[in-house]
């Protein structure tokens, strides 16, 4: 992407944008969607305006093609993983990861989530359910953080 930003004005002039991969495959699934949405959602909230971050660009690549790799029918086990591992580098990303108050379960997955990529995580059946008390500690603390609700968290919460 190029583009232009003048002193002291929120807006750019692009110059030129290429695309260089699409999510556009994953748009034909909803929760995909869905949790395509929170991840943007969290990235806008958490991060600066115009500040670059390669840490969150390393973990954003990582997370889209863990995403994009899935095959089409493990597509939504594929994007509760993202999710879950999403959230929580981005809670420890922005230095604020408290001690985690969830089940041993959920603390164990968490320790191994911190400890490796994603692509070499432990199979499991992956859905909503797995883990739902550290999502939600995760999200809770997001917003507290960012001090307001995220809308598509509360859209998760419905699939």
């Amino acid at each position: 992407m190029q583009y232009f930003q003048r002193e002291n004005v929120e807006l750019c002039k692009m110059d030129g944008c290429e695309l260089l991969q699409s999510q556009f495959s994953l748009a034909n699934n909803y929760t995909a969607s869905v949790g395509l949405d929170f991840i943007a959602e969290i990235c806008d909230q958490i991060l600066p305006a115009g500040e670059p971050n390669e840490r969150f660009f390393r973990l954003l690549t990582a997370i889209l093609e863990y995403m994009r790799q899935a095959p089409s029918d493990r597509t939504e086990e594929a994007t509760w993983t993202a999710i879950q591992y999403f959230s929580l580098w981005a809670v420890r990303l922005s230095g604020f990861l408290p001690d985690l108050r969830v089940s041993d379960e959920s603390r164990i997955l968490a320790r191994e989530m911190l400890t490796t990529p994603i692509h070499n995580l432990t199979p499991r059946p992956w859905s909503r359910t797995t883990s739902r008390d550290l999502r939600r500690f995760l999200v809770t603390t997001i917003e507290q953080q960012i001090e307001r609700r995220l809308i598509t968290a509360q859209m998760l919460e419905t699939l």
